[in-house]
């Protein structure tokens, strides 16, 4: 329960509303405990009853079953606000996490950290944590009263606790297994399914839709499989633990029988302790179940305080002075794969400077790590002398424009998309970040001009269109840094000759970076650098690089040629 504590702890919110109301609860659980007593002492000692008390007990009772809803309402209520809370807080948490470190979890698991876990995280306070404690109420009294009338009875009872939870222990490790292989084969089965419905039309295109539908039918039988796993491990321990609390039961009649037959019991003492025995069975049984289904939510929690707990960046900070770009012998390395290694990179204020080399040379993922998207494995990122740690998220993002190679875009409008990059923007801002994007003839032809909606993800534009769209924004956003990697690969060459133009006017004094196939398009930079698996080989202007007939020459003369 530890970590239910700190995720507690993490949502900021109190748990007062929810531990009243679960005391409310053991209260309402505890009354017919008290009519149980009455009857009890009437049975032993029938002048120790009054009618005054049977009345009191009675007024008690129904006022208990006003209460049911009471505390059933605080008990709900806090456990909606203690996870309001915690989601609040989780995604402060994602927004001040690496983005690397969500690039890492595939997108089905992502979905079902926020929505599937919390849900479950929820239920354990809404439904489950209450009724598990409150359901011990009923069999300790029990156990009480047995122990009481007869210390042997009281033996064999307890005797049969300790059993019964010693069974649910045995199986809860088998259990907890399963239960993460089938979290697992879900989140596996979810992240397939959106993958093969996001390539659907692609694979109908080549006539392949069974490509993908084969391994995702076997996914689905191995989650099958998990499912029918989990449910013999909790079903086997529940299933123990009941069959012990029932011969509980039936040995507590069979002694009883025994001992009022040899006059260690009265009539009335038999009784009681077969109605106690009953009383106290059935919430033991439940509690089996509870116990097994808390075990499984438990796990939900465990996942939920991981996320909460991976490595933050500092959001605020203190903003540089100048935005020299100082690379020092940095490594990265992504899932155990390098990538990088000992880069070295010095990029004065208002330089312009690109990165080329081969597919799969690191040079997206250098961007990546200057615009703090990736986290070094050694070495630093820093810019004017100071590193992200030292200057904080929300200053760093401010200094950075960055067009990726994949465009996010929103679900809303036009205008919503490029009012990301400075909600204040007037209308002569975007018409110039639009006309410098080559968009103008475009939003000229819309039918509500920029408040067009452009679909989920921007899905009703080209691909060319998201990509200017992505540009207008970057420029919009007028950060001293510029980030462009492969802007022009979706844009035809009287397209990409405008937009290079505008940037070029539009950047004047910024220090802009770029990576580029094109090579035609990053020949006037003031230095190139070529990488060459993760590695720069060569560095300076392109007639210096052109004489070196290294690496950069034969990738300049292929791009000629082709």
């Amino acid at each position: 329960m530890t970590n239910i504590q700190i995720l507690i702890r993490h949502s900021g919110i109190s748990a007062r509303q929810f531990w009243i109301g679960l005391a409310g609860k053991l209260v309402v659980e505890a009354l017919p405990l008290l009519v149980f007593g009455a009857l009890f002492a009437w049975l032993l000692v029938p002048e120790l009853v009054s009618w005054m008390t049977i009345g009191v007990i009675s007024l008690m009772v129904v006022a208990g079953q006003w209460w049911v809803g009471q505390s059933a309402k605080q008990t709900f209520l806090g456990a909606y606000e203690i996870t309001h809370g915690l989601r609040s807080q989780l995604l402060t948490d994602i927004r001040r996490q690496p983005l690397a470190a969500l690039k890492g979890k595939r997108l089905g698991e992502k979905m079902k950290l926020l929505t599937a876990d919390l849900k479950q995280f929820e239920d354990i306070f809404s439904h489950l944590l209450a009724d598990f404690i409150s359901a011990w109420v009923a069999p300790f009294a029990m156990l009480l009263v047995i122990s009481f009338i007869h210390p042997v009875l009281g033996a064999v009872t307890l005797g049969t606790f300790v059993l019964a939870l010693g069974a649910l222990a045995l199986a809860e490790r088998t259990f907890s297994q399963r239960a993460k292989h089938q979290h697992s084969m879900n989140t596996e089965v979810s992240s397939r399914l959106l993958e093969y419905v996001d390539c659907l039309p692609m694979l109908r295109g080549f006539a392949q839709s069974e490509r993908l539908a084969e391994p995702l039918c076997e996914k689905i039988e191995q989650q099958r499989a998990a499912g029918l796993g989990l449910e013999w491990a909790g079903g086997m321990g529940v299933l123990i633990a009941t069959l012990i609390t029932e011969l509980a039961l039936v040995l507590n009649l069979g002694l009883a029988s025994m001992f009022l037959q040899s006059s260690q019991l009265t009539w009335p003492e038999c009784l009681v302790v077969i109605v106690a025995s009953v009383i106290c069975i059935r919430p033991l049984t439940r509690m089996t179940v509870y116990a097994a289904l808390l075990r499984y939510m438990l796990n939900a929690a465990d996942r939920l305080l991981a996320l909460a707990q991976l490595p933050q960046q500092t959001a605020k900070g203190v903003a540089p002075i100048h935005h020299d770009i100082v690379i020092d012998n940095m490594h990265l390395s992504i899932d155990e794969q390098r990538i990088l290694s000992g880069v070295n990179v010095t990029i004065p204020e208002g330089h312009r400077v690109a990165f080329v080399g081969p597919s799969g040379a690191g040079k997206s993922s250098l961007l990546d790590a200057i615009a703090a998207f990736h986290i070094p494995s050694s070495g630093t990122v820093n810019i004017g002398g100071r590193s992200i740690d030292e200057i904080g998220t929300h200053h760093w993002y401010k200094l950075i424009s960055y067009v990726t190679q994949d465009v996010q875009l929103l679900g809303g409008s036009l205008r919503d998309n490029l009012l990301l990059a400075k909600p204040e923007a007037s209308n002569e801002e975007l018409q110039q970040a639009i006309e410098a994007a080559g968009l103008a003839a475009f939003v000229a032809g819309l039918p509500e001009g920029l408040d067009t909606h452009i679909g989920e993800n921007g899905n009703q534009l080209s691909g060319g269109e998201r990509q200017r769209v992505s540009i207008a924004r970057a420029l919009l956003h007028d950060a001293p840094i510029l980030l462009l990697d492969e802007i022009t690969s979706a844009l035809d060459e009287t397209t990409q000759n405008e937009v290079l133009e505008s940037i070029a006017r539009l950047s004047e004094g910024k220090t802009v970076i770029t990576v580029a196939h094109r090579l035609e398009t990053v020949q006037d930079a003031d230095t190139i650098y070529y990488l060459d698996n993760g590695e720069i080989t060569d560095y300076g202007a392109h007639d210096t690089l052109m004489a070196e007939k290294g690496g950069y020459q034969q990738l300049w003369q292929a791009g000629q040629i082709a």
